[in-house]
């Protein structure tokens, strides 16, 4: 029986000679944003959007999510909505080892990246919160506790140890071309972040569009703008979010977990 080393190995190794989704797609944007599950997406993907139709006088989107939510920052297969506005990609990807050695010999040309994380111990808990019925992932202590990735894809904590070690393999190769925004960052300032994450994407924000974006930060904001059409549920309920706490020994399991697998923890001490 294949160990959780040999197991990830495998799923590794398996991303790494297909996952070129950035390479794909990279022509067709002006910027990326790749982010970890759970670790609020919408939510940046809003500000960012209001920030930029304020800048150049278009309509913001509605909804904080749904097709309308996709003007300017959704799947880069979508065809650009506003000429005059940069297109920004955005996905949950995990890269392919390959593509930053490729980047940096100039061989593949990848558009400005952003990426956003969040501590994986929140991030886990928000998940579970909003799949745990879903995807039968029985009890958190079970959740928190699965074998390395096999066959059923969900988005566990090996998951969250593969999108950093990927991502931050990405920024420290290529720290012009890939940073790396929390979430805990973006809590405690997010205009600032916002205004960050734009420039890094070659548009100088000024006060009124930050502040067009600030107007739309937090997680009410963002629950309150949600398409009643879409159907996914995008931000958990809170009491049940809260109501859910990692035990002490699940909190030990994942440090010793992270201890031996992570290579890249974004300053968060998880190892």
């Amino acid at each position: 029986m294949a160990t959780d080393v040999q197991r990830l190995s495998g799923r590794d190794l398996e991303n790494d000679l297909t996952s070129f989704h950035l390479v794909k797609y990279g022509p067709r944007v002006d910027g990326f944003l790749a982010t970890a599950k759970n670790s609020g997406t919408h939510w940046l993907r809003y500000m960012a959007s209001h920030a930029i139709a304020h800048h150049l006088d278009l309509p913001p989107p509605a909804h904080s999510s749904g097709p309308d939510s996709d003007a300017f920052i959704g799947h880069p297969k979508h065809a650009r909505v506003h000429a005059a506005a940069p297109r920004i990609g955005s996905s949950h990807n995990i890269p392919s080892r390959l593509i930053a050695p490729l980047a940096g010999a100039g061989l593949v040309k990848l558009p400005p990246t952003v990426v956003l994380v969040r501590d994986i111990r929140q991030a886990l808990l928000s998940y579970y919160v909003k799949w745990a019925e879903d995807y039968s992932l029985g009890s958190l202590a079970e959740f928190v506790r699965r074998g390395a990735p096999g066959v059923r894809k969900i988005d566990d904590a090996w998951w969250f140890i593969r999108f950093f070690n990927r991502w931050g393999e990405m920024a420290q190769a290529l720290p012009q071309r890939v940073i790396v925004v929390r979430h805990e960052d973006l809590q405690a300032d997010p205009g600032g972040q916002v205004r960050r994450v734009w420039a890094h994407w070659g548009v100088t924000l000024n006060d009124a569009d930050v502040e067009a974006a600030v107007a739309v930060s937090g997680r009410d904001a963002v629950a309150a703008t949600l398409d009643p059409t879409h159907g996914e549920t995008i931000v958990p309920d809170a009491e049940k979010r809260q109501a859910v706490r990692l035990s002490p020994d699940d909190e030990a399991h994942l440090m010793e977990l992270f201890r031996q697998h992570l290579k890249y923890d974004f300053a968060y001490g998880l190892i």
